[in-house]
């Protein structure tokens, strides 16, 4: 008989299981066993503002081994070409021989390495503070994976190690597991899914239902905001989300947050958010609730986009855009949810939920291009639209957070009646937890369809809701939130017109004094920059940059001098304007149009006097009805569970 093989044995053994696994489990089997890439940052000299980093990359078949830049971070979608902050690119193998190294492209570097193991060091340019790069100055630094880690070219896969060399007294904040002075990741995604905030900063930590939360907030300069209050705050909706979904779907998640006067936002990670808050802004309640509502929408990305996800945002192309239809959904929807988790945490109570909402409405009716271009076409387009501004900017486009999240407000509102209709209890919160529990055992991720969104809506109401997206998602139906509000039992009133103050930078702002005729300019300081479609002024053929110098005559020294000389006219009184067009003088007579912005109020009818049914509706609506209305007071048991009570409201 032939001797056996125990190389053999193992190797046939070893395959049999490949074949049996799910494809997920196999592929993350063959990665596990891929030799590791070591990463090193050094922050030396951190007021130069220069990150070095050091990658050992395993030998490899091949005589050329290609590393990359990504073009972009998941979450913004925007190519931000990261190799472009790259400097200093070097590489040696084990014997520290120096080894060719060519730039192929803006992000791709080959190096010369004939199958062996090498080192790759060079450096990265730090100074955009933002949730979406990377920053470092002499008291901190706020590190994203894709704008300072290059990975092997199509072997991002491969498990990860990082180890840090920084200045003294800096401390390392971070979702990635800790091993000793080692921090470890399953693959590339994961290295670079999970941001790093290097100084000192203050950490809160708490637990709810076994999963452990911290709370981590550096401020360099100084900061008003209460910590115990922020995290508090956090600890309630981050409960409230955990009752909505049925739990969560991991076992630890940090909130990093930067105060900074210069900028704001946040990005979602997969066991982590990124935030930026303005430090001293904290002086009152709404400032709280702001940052709550930061947090709570960054914080229900660790389903909707990280875990329940359009196909291709996970594993991510680093190199190119990765386009979807989802992202009213994933942006959008996420808005709506997040409104719903302060209102159902007692952080907002039902009037500051319909005002918030109400709010919104107005901000989207004041958009020209809210119908122009559906839903679907809109996140696809985000690409090389939505930040990418052209000069018609305002009248084609809209943008897909705002009206997604309108959309998923207007969803709920359909959902809680049609569902009520046969005896069920229909919500968006609903629609996904049914999407996440349904995913395959043992998948991590659910990757979903627009299908997959009608199908759980379907199931949430009862009965057919494919004609709701067909409208408002892939058609551009004119919303009806009103409408949905007043069946749901909200007293909704139309009011007299309102109008933007032209005079200002913030376009979506809207405030009296309210004109009583309207001619479709937008403009600010001298210039007209937009022209609403269909106005009196496009049909008189007006023009962005015109610059106004006169009303009937009378000398007008800015645009706001004009539009306070045309409010003071009524629709349908006829006058000249005069200006310049690219130096060239030249006038229009306009006929002024009623001003069709109207104005509508949301507002809660007194306890009582409706029916029963129908108040029974709204309080489920508005978790009127709630177990957990203990919870929601500032000395409830709930809320000091973990240590933590929130701060006065």
């Amino acid at each position: 008989m032939p001797a056996f093989r125990l190389d053999l044995i193992i190797a046939v053994v070893l395959a049999a299981v490949a074949v049996m696994m799910p494809p997920s489990a196999a592929a993350a089997a063959a990665k596990s066993t891929a030799p590791g890439v070591a990463y090193h940052v050094s922050i030396s000299r951190p007021e130069t503002q220069y990150v070095d980093i050091e990658m050992k990359v395993p030998a490899m078949r091949g005589r050329r081994i290609e590393l990359a830049m990504p073009a972009w971070i998941p979450g913004s979608y925007l190519i931000r070409d990261f190799g472009r902050h790259v400097y200093a690119v070097a590489a040696t193998d084990v014997k520290n021989t120096t080894l060719a190294v060519r730039r192929v492209d803006k992000q791709t570097w080959s190096v010369h390495t004939s199958g062996r193991a090498f080192t790759r060091r060079y450096r990265v340019f730090a100074d955009d503070l933002s949730v979406r790069s990377s920053y470092v100055d002499s008291r901190f630094a706020l590190l994203n994976g894709t704008s300072i880690f290059m990975y092997i070219k199509e072997r991002a896969g491969r498990a990860s190690t990082l180890s840090l060399s920084l200045p003294d007294g800096w401390g390392i904040h971070t979702a990635l597991a800790r091993h000793g002075s080692l921090f470890r990741a399953p693959s590339y995604d994961a290295l670079v899914d999970a941001p790093l905030l290097l100084g000192k900063a203050d950490t809160r930590r708490y637990q709810v239902d076994g999963t452990r939360f911290r709370y981590v907030l550096l401020a360099p300069a100084g900061t008003n905001a209460d910590i115990d209050r922020l995290t508090a705050d956090s600890h309630r909706f981050v409960r409230s989300f955990g009752e909505l979904l049925g739990g969560f779907p991991f076992q630890a998640y940090t909130f990093l947050v930067v105060a900074d006067p210069r900028r704001g936002g946040g990005l979602e990670h997969h066991n982590s958010t990124a935030m930026i808050v303005r430090p001293w802004a904290f002086t009152n309640n709404e400032a709280y609730t702001k940052a709550a509502g930061l947090g709570a929408h960054e914080f229900f990305h660790a389903w909707n986009v990280k875990r329940i996800h359009d196909r291709v945002l996970g594993p991510f192309d680093y190199s190119r855009e990765n386009y979807t239809e989802l992202l009213w959904f994933h942006e959008g929807f996420t808005s709506a949810m997040s409104q719903r988790a302060l209102l159902h945490a007692g952080l907002i109570d039902a009037d500051e939920y319909l005002s918030n909402l109400e709010d919104t409405w107005h901000r989207f009716l004041r958009k020209p291009g809210r119908n122009y271009t559906p839903l679907r076409q809109l996140s696809r387009d985000a690409w090389f639209k939505a930040y990418k501004r052209s000069a018609n900017h305002a009248n084609t486009v809209v943008s897909y957070y705002q009206k997604g999240e309108l959309v998923g407000a207007m969803l709920d509102l359909e959902l809680h009646l049609r569902s009520a209709s046969h005896g069920q209890q229909g919500s968006l919160a609903g629609l996904f937890k049914r999407l996440w529990q349904e995913r395959r055992p043992g998948d991590s991720e659910r990757v979903i369809t627009a299908r997959d969104i009608v199908t759980a809506a379907r199931r949430e109401a009862g009965e057919e809701m494919a004609w709701f997206f067909d409208r408002f998602v892939s058609g551009t139906e004119e919303l009806t939130l009103p409408d949905s509000l007043l069946r749901v039992g909200v007293g909704v009133r139309a009011d007299e017109p309102w109008v933007v103050d032209n005079d200002t930078s913030d376009e979506e702002k809207f405030a009296a004094p309210r004109e009583r005729a309207w001619s479709g300019i937008v403009g600010k300081g001298d210039e007209i920059t937009n022209i609403v479609p269909g106005s009196p002024a496009e049909r008189s053929a007006m023009m962005r940059d015109d610059e106004v110098l006169a009303i009937d005559g009378m000398r007008t020294r800015s645009w706001s001098e004009a539009a306070s000389r045309l409010s003071e006219r009524a629709p349908g009184d006829t006058v000249t304007i005069a200006f310049f067009r690219h130096g060239s003088l030249e006038a229009r007579r306009l006929t002024l149009a009623p001003n069709p912005y109207q104005s509508w109020t949301f507002e809660l009818a007194e306890r009582g006097s409706s029916n029963s049914k129908g108040q029974d509706l709204l309080d489920r609506w508005l978790y009127r009805y709630s177990p957990r209305s203990s919870a929601r007071s500032t000395t409830g048991p709930t809320a000091r569970a973990s240590g933590f009570a929130p701060g006065p409201r």
